[in-house]
């Protein structure tokens, strides 16, 4: 009765997860609440599930990857790697065949945890919608994870129950060509068809039409790098949402700016651009700073502030030098957007507008100043240009080295290092409590807590073997390839309910005892086993990498059906076929 009662819950979730009527988190949650009413799942068992160490991993790697997002200018980094031209289709098959191959050697989540920001980022950069790109990210780095025993954990695991059963485990390339063929074979669908597959959730025009042209403001060091060289020889002439409007010199203006200007000590150079790339300008180019910023007695990172003009300010119809605004506000203006206009000259000497925006660098006094102000709002915190001391990164690369040095020779746990790196962050204080609590999805959490539950309740109760007795019965007739694709659909089918590792538990005993009877290559059966249990792609509960990327990119449960049928086709039909001709079943 009660493992029937189990299915049914489970018919239920997924029936409602479907239809995306309810938040996903409630509905998990009030799942395992059923099951503790009727007395199926103890409340001891529920909430043990929530003291997971795979969930504490998967939250730990949130906030290290914010920390790190948030001290470091990864984007910059990342831009060296992938094609900044807007070529979505390109970028998606740059993006997933580095992701695939990185995958193999790393583990896959705190990939994706990084790749997630800077594929947002690329995306809105480009008007285009990230839900075009982020569901292939997963995929990539799930497939990836397939060419290498080491690639996910789910090989090392089922490594771990060949073992104790005295066979020999698998070697370290043992997956390489079923890998790679699997891998490509999903990576070919991907780039020509998850494009137009996905729908963009918040669209490429939406996009566009949020990002805002500045007028910006920069002047030039001395001993900048780029000084004496031309516009182009700089890297001036096609910068991405940015372009240098005019150069002001000596009491001129150069204006237009042709490519072969050379570029003096102390000019002003004026972009006009969206905001998104105004901080980056200072980030990655050596010797450009925001003028009048160094007047600030700046004691730590230069905030960057966006705000607003507003009806009835006494700030319009003055320029910044009338107004002495930086006086009066402790902040600079770096740069204005007006809208509908294209504004030109020296930032000091436009007259101010209602409605026009300001983008600030402000100093320690500004919060105080502009509270309760009705001359100016503020907006939103852009962005920090952080100045990170030589001595903290040198202390923090070497604590992450050696505590992931001691995790990979299984001195310390890997949780365990996780930890040191993330208390190294917070010792250093480049992230606080506040930034740790943003950055906690309690809905994630309320997932991942109830999934487990439901997954323990669907094993006691005996479902997954029922299940697992009925799906064999099925396929036993049709000789050894029959019994290679019952036990992969097998685990496939388990993974969709509970864990990849309770998954393998299951079905590893079943296949071990086949072998024997119908002397059946074990590695074979093994192989289908990992593949099965690493094929999470119709639903985002399946695989960690999956649920984090389910509420950034805006996805709706149907998303996933919609690319994941045909790429569990796609990815089982590589798989199968390749395991039976390597052992000789076909």
């Amino acid at each position: 009765m009660q493992m029937y009662l189990v299915i049914i819950v489970l018919l239920v979730l997924v029936v409602g997860l479907a239809t995306d009527k309810v938040r996903s988190s409630m509905l998990f949650l009030l799942s395992a609440l059923v099951l503790m009413v009727f007395n199926v799942l103890d409340p001891k068992t529920f909430l043990s599930s929530f003291a997971n160490k795979s969930i504490a991993i998967i939250f730990v790697l949130i906030l290290l990857t914010s920390a790190i997002n948030f001290n470091y200018n990864i984007v910059k980094y990342l831009d060296k790697i992938f094609t900044q031209e807007n070529k979505p289709k390109y970028f998606l098959f740059q993006t997933t065949s580095w992701v695939s191959f990185i995958s193999a050697f790393m583990n896959n989540t705190p990939i994706v945890a990084l790749m997630i920001p800077y594929i947002t980022h690329w995306s809105k950069r480009h008007g285009q919608a990230p839900s075009k790109f982020l569901i292939p990210l997963s995929y990539a780095a799930i497939t990836g994870g397939m060419l290498t025993t080491i690639g996910t954990s789910t090989n090392l695991v089922l490594n771990g129950f060949i073992e104790s059963r005295g066979i020999k485990a698998f070697t370290m390339f043992d997956f390489l060509l079923p890998g790679l063929v699997t891998c490509v074979a999903c990576l070919i669908f991907m780039v020509f068809f998850a494009y137009k597959i996905l729908p963009a959730r918040k669209s490429a025009i939406d996009i566009k039409e949020n990002l805002k042209e500045y007028l910006v403001e920069i002047s030039l060091k001395p001993n900048a790098q780029v000084v004496g060289h031309t516009v182009e020889e700089a890297g001036l002439r096609n910068l991405l949402g940015v372009y240098l409007v005019e150069i002001f010199r000596d009491g001129k203006t150069i204006s237009p700016v042709s490519p072969q200007e050379t570029l003096q000590p102390n000019d002003l150079l004026f972009f006009a651009g969206d905001t998104q790339h105004i901080v980056e300008i200072v980030k990655e180019k050596n010797g450009f700073v925001f003028p009048k910023t160094e007047r600030f007695n700046l004691k730590g990172d230069l905030k960057v502030v966006e705000t607003l003009i507003p009806y009835n300010s006494n700030l319009a119809g003055r320029t910044l030098k009338e107004s002495r605004f930086r006086e009066k506000y402790d902040a600079a203006v770096i740069a204005i957007h007006r809208n509908g206009e294209r504004l030109r000259g020296k930032l000091g000497e436009i007259r101010l507008a209602y409605g026009d925006l300001l983008m600030l660098t402000t100093g320690e006094h500004f919060a105080q100043l502009v509270q309760n102000n009705t001359n100016i709002y503020v907006l939103e915190e852009k962005d920090e240009i952080k100045k990170i001391p030589f001595w903290k990164s040198a202390i923090l690369l070497a604590v992450s080295v050696l505590a992931l040095g001691l995790s990979v020779f299984k001195i310390l746990d890997f949780f365990v290092s996780l930890l040191v790196i993330l208390s190294a962050f917070f010792a250093l204080k480049m992230y606080n409590s506040t930034q740790l609590k943003n950055n906690l999805n309690i809905d994630l959490f309320l997932i991942l807590g109830s999934s487990i539950a439901i997954g323990t309740a669907f094993m006691d109760t005996g479902g997954a073997k029922w299940i697992g007795d009925f799906v064999l019965s099925i396929f036993q007739q049709y000789d050894k390839i029959g019994i290679l694709i019952g036990v992969y659909l097998l685990t496939l089918i388990l993974t969709s309910f509970v864990t990849n590792v309770a998954a393998i538990s299951i079905v590893f005993p079943i296949a071990f005892e086949i072998s024997r009877e119908l002397n059946m290559p074990a590695q074979a059966l093994f192989l289908a086993i990992a593949f099965g249990a690493s094929c999470a792609l119709i639903t985002p509960f399946g695989y960690q990498t999956n649920l984090m990327i389910y509420g950034v990119g805006g996805y709706k449960f149907k998303d996933f059906i919609k690319i994941g049928v045909p790429m569990t086709v796609i990815y089982s039909i590589a798989c199968l076929v390749s395991i039976a001709l390597i052992y000789h079943l076909i």
